[in-house]
């Protein structure tokens, strides 16, 4: 019954810090910093022109709040998400397996969306290799809270 509660407090607290990683990546790497710079300053000035344009600027704002849901939960919720479950159903209590499998998820997302391994920009590897590393922050921050205890105190067959 308490793992059933420490498996979203941990899935919580793990996404938190992917966040966090994330956030200091997009700061301090300099490829990150362009790209992110570059995309906030593109997007606001687009979301500014649409809000201005828009006889409901509430739907535009609501729209683009969906968007900003949905980025966040394909690149920082569901990699964690589904490793955890595959994890719990496996028992897995690997580092490796919630570090490694949560690493390379989350560095595919960008490749699996668009549907192409091949590389349209030199920046893209760096992009998916600081994506692959928060992905392990996140799946090790979920091995230290819920993971590295899983299948623990259960009664197994004899």
């Amino acid at each position: 019954m308490i793992r059933w509660l420490l498996i979203p407090f941990a899935l919580l607290i793990a996404i938190g810090a992917g966040s966090f990683f994330l956030f200091l990546a997009s700061i301090v790497d300099p490829v990150m910093a362009t790209l992110t710079g570059e995309t906030l300053f593109v997007g606001l000035s687009k979301f500014f022109d649409a809000i201005v344009s828009a006889d409901d600027p509430g739907l535009v704002v609501a729209h683009a709040l969906s968007g900003i849901g949905r980025l966040i939960f394909i690149f920082l919720v569901f990699p964690a998400l589904l490793v955890a479950v595959i994890g719990e159903a496996v028992r897995a209590r690997s580092l490796i397996w919630y570090g490694g499998a949560t690493g390379v998820l989350t560095a595919a997302v960008p490749w699996i969306l668009r549907g192409s391994a091949h590389v349209a920009a030199p920046g893209e590897l760096h992009v998916s290799a600081v994506l692959g590393l928060t992905g392990a922050v996140t799946g090790l921050v979920y091995w230290l809270v819920a993971g590295r205890d899983t299948g623990r105190g259960r009664d197994t067959p004899r």
